[in-house]
């Protein structure tokens, strides 16, 4: 039985998986994917080699957890950032701009990176799911604006979002990149609007 470190053995597991999900973080900033051995995340945790399959059953398991971590914190961000607004319209703004304040936080491009290259099929759909539910925040305020064509306005309005996050992540100062996506949310709802109001 290892030596319990915390207050509860369900305490001392988190924290000592969120130790290993440090290591790896450490790791694949310092030397990317291919710097990432199960013999790599122990010694940088501190921990035996052997006591790391106690956390999880693979180092794709481990890769997905690290992608996959900062997504509670953004969605709630992001949701907040919406709740807080007074108009749909300004919903949809506070959406853009939390996604890009959420991305530029620093880790996201090489997030992205190991979605692209190293997750596994099946983990990169559960990564898809989490991307999804924060998509569902943004059809949400849309269908309350009432626009004709709110799937496209939707997927128009993501793709903005994205290509702002590739801005960033390619090192482009935040505050330029998100009033260029506002200037660009709110011409496109001024577009919509003339739709709904010939």
């Amino acid at each position: 039985m290892p030596k319990i470190e915390a207050g509860s053995v369900r305490e001392h597991r988190a924290q000592r998986l969120a130790q290993l999900i440090d290591a790896t973080e450490a790791i694949l900033n310092e030397g990317g994917a291919e710097a990432l051995t199960a013999g790599a995340v122990a010694a940088r945790a501190g921990i035996a080699r052997n006591s790391i399959y106690r956390y999880f059953d693979s180092i794709e398991d481990l890769l997905e957890l690290v992608v996959t971590r900062e997504f509670p914190a953004w969605i709630d961000a992001v949701e907040q950032a919406i709740a807080a607004e007074t108009s749909p319209e300004r919903g949809v703004i506070a959406y853009v701009r939390a996604n890009l304040e959420q991305a530029a936080r620093g880790t996201h491009g090489w997030r992205a990176s190991l979605l692209r290259g190293s997750l596994s099929p099946s983990a990169r759909e559960r990564v898809k799911n989490l991307h999804t539910s924060l998509h569902e925040a943004l059809d949400r305020v849309v269908r309350e604006l009432g626009h004709p064509q709110p799937e496209l306005t939707v997927a128009v309005l993501q793709a903005v979002v994205d290509a702002c996050i590739r801005r960033i992540d390619q090192g482009d100062e935040l505050a330029t990149v998100s009033d260029f996506a506002a200037g660009a949310t709110r011409r496109l709802l001024a577009d919509d609007d003339l739709l709904r109001h010939p």
